[in-house]
Order: structure tokens, then sequence, then C-alpha cells
């Protein structure tokens, strides 16, 4: 007689599983271009010190222009001093803000920044071309058990599902370096991962 399989059994089956489930939820792929809040205004200093950055602001707007996802304009703006409030001086800048076209790919974060006057939450919105997926479960080490508590560490190698075209652009992929190296990392790069035993079964860490 063969048992039926467990979900805590430490097997390859599981394994995919857990890590399936954790992509299901993390795996989605975005840029963001240098935490920088849309509209991205930039300044005569930022051309002046990005424009030989391949990866810099300046190109990283330009790409997206360029795939059509952003539009610049020049205006004439305020500029703000160390207080937050207007100086009453104007400056010329750019500024590039998010298409129609961009729409489908725009999704909003919260992100936390430290500041003068401690923990401040804010609206961030990232562009996202592609979702990583699971491809293969390489191999793994352990269960390694402390007390009670036992874990893995698996390698897999992944896939990039739902792609945007405009991220297979080659300006975009010199201005956005992680997006050419995940594509090319695609079924042959091997990562590392920790996955825990729970009550439910085998589960990726990093869920919470």
């Amino acid at each position: 007689l063969t048992a039926c399989g467990s979900k805590t059994d430490a097997n390859e089956k599981n394994f995919a599983a857990a890590m399936t489930q954790y992509f299901e939820k993390k795996g989605d792929l975005c840029l963001d271009a240098k935490r920088k809040s849309w509209p991205v205004d930039l300044s005569e200093m930022d051309f002046h010190l990005q424009q030989s950055m391949q990866d810099g602001i300046v190109n990283q707007m330009a790409a997206l222009e360029a795939a059509g996802l952003a539009k610049g304009e020049d205006i004439e703006a305020d500029i703000i001093g160390l207080m937050g409030k207007p100086t009453g001086r104007k400056d010329k800048i750019k500024r590039y803000t998010l298409t129609d076209a961009a729409k489908p790919f725009a999704q909003e974060r919260e992100v936390t920044y430290i500041g003068l006057n401690g923990k401040t939450t804010k609206k961030h919105t990232v562009l996202c071309w592609g979702k990583k997926a699971l491809d293969k479960i390489v191999k793994w080490e352990g269960p390694m058990k402390f007390g009670d508590y036992q874990e893995v560490r698996v390698t897999y190698t992944h896939k990039v599902i739902n792609l945007a075209d405009w991220a297979k652009r080659p300006e975009v992929q010199a201005a956005f370096p992680v997006v050419k190296s995940i594509l090319d990392g695609a079924g042959s790069k091997n990562t590392k991962h920790v996955i825990k035993l729970t009550s439910q079964g085998w589960e990726a860490k990093g869920l919470d």
C-alpha cells in the first residue's frame, strides 16, 4: 500500500506549489523610475548631470516617451524651498506625465518615506511590464529542523509571463537594466528562496 501524498511532504511538487503561490502574489515586475512620483519633473541640472548616465532618470524618461508611455512638456514651475514652501522664484523644467497608453500597466503602491517629520506614507505609481513565474525547481537543501520548525532552501529558475511589448524595446532595456537582466535570466539563472513548513503545508517566506 502507498500512502497518499501530503502537503507537508518535502518534495518537488509541494515546493513548486509554494513558489507558484509566492509569485502569484509577489511576482509583478514593475519599473520604479528612481522612486520619483508622477508627474516627474526634471530640471536643467538633472539634464546636465544625468545625460551621460545610461540608466539615469533623463534617459529613463526619454525611453518611456519613445515607448509612448510618457509625454514630456517644457514648463515653468515654482521653486520649492527647504521647508516645502514656494520661494517665489520659477525655474524651467521638463514635466513628464503618463499617457493613456500607460494606464493598463500602472499600479499604485504605498511607499513610506522617513524625513524630518517622521514617517510619511504616499501613493506611488509604478509601471508593470510582466510577471515572474516559476519555471522549475532545480534542487533543494534540507529540510533543516529547529525544534518543531522546518525550512528548506530551494534553487529554482524563473520565466516571465504577461510580458508587455514595450519592455522588449532596446532603449527601455538600456534605461532599466533590471528588465534585460530578468529576461536574459529566464529559464537559466539559478535563484534561491527559503520555504517554511506551516500547518497548511509548505509556504515561501516573504508572503506576509
